[in-house]
């Protein structure tokens, strides 16, 4: 891919994965915005993480309950699928969800 053809950006990467700060600075972030309907996509520049500005982000929020959150995403080129992403993020995130409910039905 072009966008990764640099070999400095695809070492940044690299090494926002390695480092994985960053990583829970974005997931800090998401989970921390009023606005999140769950679903949330970071194109380039978009990104908090500077690194990734030649890539995409889209990350889901789920609930564990309890007032428990977690976040999942993906990461890829930016002209990625992106229907096909959040789709699979949707049903993921609400698979996740799910094994919530299934645990308190239970109890």
């Amino acid at each position: 891919y072009p966008e990764l053809s640099d070999k400095q950006s695809a070492q940044d990467i690299l090494s926002a994965f390695e480092e994985k700060q960053q990583l829970t600075e974005l997931v800090t972030q998401t989970l921390a915005q009023e606005d999140n309907t769950g679903i949330q996509v970071y194109i380039g520049d978009e990104s908090p993480v500077q690194t990734m500005k030649d890539c995409s982000v889209v990350t889901a929020t789920y609930e564990l309950g309890e007032g428990m959150h977690g976040t999942i995403g993906i990461n890829g080129k930016k002209r990625m699928d992106y229907e096909k992403v959040m789709d699979n993020l949707k049903n993921l995130k609400n698979q996740l969800d799910g094994i919530s409910k299934k645990g308190k039905d239970e109890t």
